[in-house]
C-alpha cells in the first residue's frame, strides 16, 4: 500500500465513515441514509440509463450523484447494504453504459457545468469508494473523457474549488503526484480577500456570479467540498495554502447565516427556488463542512460553537462521518455549548446585514448598484423580485419550521420591502442606487438602502435600527408617478393556524388605525407605530407550489397560513414617509406597556436625515452630500453613523455605504479628554470644546471606521 492508496482510503472515509460501529444517533443516521439510497435504487431500476444521449448531461448528473451516494452507503459496515454484490454490480454495469455518452469522442451540449464539473465529481466520489471493484480500465476511459472536457482549473470562486477537488481526486484515483499538486496549488487563488468580483470580502460577504451574494449557495458549495480535502491531506507532504483564512470565514462569512437548522435565504441565490435543496439542507452541509474542519487541531476551538447549532433533525441526511463527529461532540459533557453573545453585523460588500441574539435573529436583504436584485438563470427563481428590496425576516427558535414557504408567501408583498402593488424586476441586473450598506456597535446597528427601481418610477429611503429589544424601521422620500398605489409591507408571516393577532385601534373602512399590534402562539411578536398609523391586515391560507418560484416543480401543492400588514401609500405617492417599530420577543401584556413607556425616539425621518435614539445609543444615516446636523452630529457626506454613550465612554461607528469618498468630516457636540482607541484611518482635528474627526474613506470598501 503506498501513500496514494492511503489518500484514497483516507477520503473515502470522508464519504462512509470512520468507524466500524456506531452508537444511537449515528445509527439514525445510517438508518436514514439506506432508506435513500432504497429510493434512489428505485429510480435506477425505473430509469433507461441505457438509452442517455449526450444531450441529456443533467439527466447523467443526476444519475451519477444517486450512484455516488449510493456507493458511499454500500462501504458503510452498519448498513444493511454493505458490501451488496447484486448492487456492487449494478453500479459497475451503469458505469459500463455511460461510457457511451460520456468519453472523449464525445462533443458537449447543453450546460457545460454538467461536463465539466457535476459529473467528474460524482464519478471520482464512485472510483475512491469502489476503487477495489472498478476495472482499472474503466477508471483509465473515464479519466480520459475527463481530461478531454477540462484540462485546466480555469474558474474563480466556488467552481475553482470544484474543479480543484476534481483533479485532486483524480491525482488520488491515478496516483498522480504533479496532478494532486497543481489541484491543491490551485486552491489559494480562492483563499485571497478580493474587493471585486467573485470570492471573500474582508467585511465576510461572499459573492460568486459578480453580483450575487451567495454565502449559503455557492460558498456552501465552496466549504462542503474543500473542508474534506483539508482534512485529507493535513499531515501530509502536500501543501495548502492559507488554511487559516478559511476558518476565519467560517466566523464571518458563514456563522452570522445560520440559525436554528436553517440558512438564511437572503445569501442563497437562485437555490431559493430548488425544492431539493431547501435552506436545511444547505445547513446541515455547512455544518458537517465545519465539523470535519474541527477535528484538525487548529480547529478544536469550532466544537463549543457547533454544539450549540447542532439540532435533534441535523442527523437525518448527512454524511456519517459527519454523524460520527457531531455524536462525540453532543456526548462529551466537556465541551459546552458556547453562549450566544448579541452582535449586529452588515455585510456592505454585497449589501446584507444580520442581528443575532439568544431569542431570534434578523436578516435584511438590500441590494445597490454593486448587487443584483436577484439572480434568475436556467429557469430557476424567475419570480423572486423583491427579494432584495429592503426584505426583513425575522426568525424565531419557538416557531414552528415549515418547508413550504416560498412556494406560498405572496411574491408582491415581502416583509420589509416598499413596492408598487404587483410589480416585477428584472433579474440579474445591479440596482441604480449607491447607498446601501450599514454599520454597528456590538449588538447595536443601523442600516439604510436608497431604493430606486430599475422597473418603474419608485424611489424611496429605507433605514433600520437596531437596539436592544426592538427594530425601528423608517422611510422617507417615498415617491412615484404611476398611477398605481404604492406600499410598504410590515409583516408577511407564515404562522400557525391557532395564532391570534390582536390589533389595538379602532377600524376604519379599509384599514385600521393602529398604534400597536401583537402575534401570538408561538411566534410573540410585537409591532408599535409611533403615530397613529392606518394599516391594512390580512390573515389567510395560501395555495401553491414550486412554480411560484421556478419552472422546475416537485408535482405536490402546498399550503400554509399567513398575517400580512402592510401601509397603503395611495397612487403617486411624493415624499411619503413610514414610521413602525418591530419588537421580535413580546407577550400581549409588554406590548401594552410598550405603547406607555419605551424609551425609543425618533429624531428625524426627512430625505436629508433619518435619526433614532434610545436611551445611550443614536443611529444618523446622512442622506446628502452637505453638511447636516441632528442630536448633536454633523456630517458633510452621505453615511450611516452610530453612536454609543455609556458612563464617561464614547463610542462611535459609521460607514461610506457609497464606497465613493474620499474623507468624511465629522463633528460631535461632546467634549473629551483623550482617544483609548482609534482606527488608523481616523485623524482626530479637536476633542474640545467639541469633538472634531476626519476619516480617510478612500478604498474603505464599505467597511466600519469604528
Amino acid at each position: 500500500m503506498d501513500s496514494f492508496d492511503l489518500l484514497r482510503i483516507k477520503y473515502s472515509e470522508v464519504m462512509k465513515g470512520k468507524c466500524s460501529t456506531h452508537s444511537d444517533l449515528t445509527l439514525k443516521c445510517i438508518e436514514y441514509n439506506d432508506k435513500m439510497a432504497s429510493a434512489y435504487l428505485k429510480v435506477l431500476d425505473t430509469q433507461t440509463y441505457e438509452s442517455c444521449s449526450t444531450s441529456e448531461a443533467a439527466k447523467i448528473n443526476s444519475l451519477l450523484k444517486k450512484v455516488a451516494f449510493i456507493s458511499s452507503v454500500i462501504m458503510q459496515p452498519d448498513s444493511q447494504m454493505y458490501g451488496n454484490d447484486k448492487i456492487i454490480n449494478k453500479i459497475i454495469n451503469i458505469l459500463k453504459k455511460l461510457l457511451t455518452v460520456y468519453n472523449d469522442s464525445i462533443t458537449p451540449m447543453g450546460n457545460w457545468w454538467y461536463w465539466e464539473i457535476g459529473i467528474p465529481l460524482s464519478l471520482n466520489y464512485i472510483f475512491i469508494l469502489l476503487y477495489e471493484y472498478i476495472d482499472r480500465s474503466i477508471i483509465e476511459e473515464y479519466t480520459k473523457a475527463q481530461v478531454h472536457f477540462h484540462d485546466r482549473i480555469t474558474l474563480t470562486g466556488a467552481n475553482r474549488i470544484w474543479e480543484s477537488v476534481i483533479f485532486a481526486m483524480r491525482g488520488i484515483i491515478t496516483k498522480d503526484n504533479n496532478l494532486i499538486t497543481y489541484a491543491l496549488n490551485s486552491i489559494s487563488d480562492v483563499t485571497r480577500i478580493v474587493n471585486n468580483g467573485d470570492g471573500f470580502y474582508r467585511d465576510g460577504s461572499f459573492i460568486q456570479h459578480n453580483n450575487i451574494p451567495y454565502n449559503c449557495g455557492y460558498g456552501r458549495s465552496l466549504i462542503q467540498e474543500l473542508a474534506p480535502v483539508i482534512y485529507v491531506f493535513n499531515e501530509t507532504d502536500y501543501n495548502i495554502d492559507h488554511i487559516d483564512i478559511v476558518y476565519k470565514w467560517i466566523q464571518d462569512s458563514y456563522l452570522p447565516f445560520m440559525y436554528n437548522g436553517r440558512c438564511m435565504d437572503m445569501v442563497r441565490g437562485r437555490e431559493i427556488s430548488r425544492y431539493y435543496e431547501q435552506s436545511d439542507f444547505a445547513f446541515k452541509k455547512m455544518l458537517s463542512a465545519m465539523l470535519i474542519l474541527s477535528e484538525l487541531n487548529r480547529g478544536q476551538y469550532l466544537k463549543p460553537i457547533l454544539k450549540q447549532l447542532i439540532t435533534d433533525d441535523f442527523f437525518d441526511g448527512i454524511t456519517v462521518f459527519a454523524s460520527e463527529i457531531a455524536e462525540s461532540i453532543m456526548k462529551n459533557k466537556n465541551i459546552t455549548e458556547k453562549e450566544v453573545v448579541p452582535y449586529f453585523k452588515a455585510f456592505n460588500s454585497m449589501d446584507r446585514a444580520v442581528k443575532h441574539t439568544k431569542d431570534y435573529c434578523i436578516g435584511i436583504s438590500m441590494h445597490s448598484e454593486r448587487t443584483a436584485a436577484f439572480e434568475s438563470i436556467n429557469s430557476e427563481n424567475e419570480n423572486a423580485f423583491h427579494t432584495s428590496d429592503g426584505m426583513m425576516y425575522v426568525y424565531k427558535k419557538n416557531e414552528p419550521e415549515s418547508d413550504f414557504f416560498w412556494q406560498t408567501i405572496d411574491l408582491y408583498r415581502l416583509p420589509g420591502t416598499t413596492v408598487i402593488k404587483d410589480s416585477k424586476a428584472k433579474p440579474n441586473i445591479n440596482a441604480k442606487g449607491d447607498f446601501t450598506g450599514g454599520c454597528g456597535i456590538g449588538e447595536y446597528g443601523v442600516c439604510s438602502m436608497k431604493l430606486i427601481s430599475d422597473e418603474n418610477s419608485l424611489k424611496a429611503n429605507k433605514s433600520w435600527f437596531f437596539f436592544e429589544n426592538e427594530i425601528v424601521c423608517l422611510g422617507s422620500g417615498i415617491s412615484c408617478t404611476d398611477d398605481i398605489n404604492v406600499e410598504t409591507i410590515i409583516e408577511n408571516r407564515l404562522v400557525t393556524d391557532n395564532s391570534r393577532f390582536v390589533l389595538r385601534g379602532i377600524e376604519d373602512g379599509e384599514g385600521y388605525l393602529a398604534k400597536g399590534a401583537y402575534l401570538n402562539g408561538s411566534h410573540d411578536i410585537g409591532y408599535y407605530f409611533p403615530e397613529e398609523q392606518k394599516v391594512n391586515i390580512v390573515r389567510q391560507v395560501r395555495e401553491g407550489n414550486w412554480h411560484n418560484m421556478s419552472t422546475k416543480t416537485d408535482g405536490k401543492s402546498y399550503q400554509g397560513m399567513y398575517l400580512t400588514m402592510w401601509i397603503d401609500h395611495g397612487k403617486t405617492p411624493q415624499n411619503d414617509s413610514y414610521e413602525y417599530i418591530i419588537i421580535p420577543t413580546c407577550n400581549e401584556s409588554q406590548i401594552k406597556e410598550y405603547s406607555k413607556n419605551n424609551k425609543v425616539e425618533i429624531i428625524e425621518n426627512s430625505t436629508a436625515v433619518q435619526c433614532v435614539k434610545k436611551n445611550g445609543v443614536t443611529g444618523a444615516v446622512f442622506l446628502k452630500d452637505r453638511t447636516h446636523s441632528v442630536e448633536g452630529i454633523s456630517c458633510d457626506k452621505r453615511c450611516v453613523l452610530i453612536t454609543k454613550y455609556s458612563g464617561e465612554t464614547l463610542e462611535i461607528s459609521g460607514a461610506d455605504i457609497t464606497q465613493k469618498s474620499d474623507r468624511i468630516c465629522i463633528e460631535l457636540d461632546y467634549s473629551a479628554k483623550t482617544v483609548t482607541h482609534s482606527n488608523d484611518n481616523i485623524k482626530i482635528l479637536q476633542l474640545d470644546p467639541y469633538i472634531s474627526f476626519e476619516v480617510n474613506t478612500e478604498n474603505s470598501e464599505g467597511n466600519d471606521w469604528a
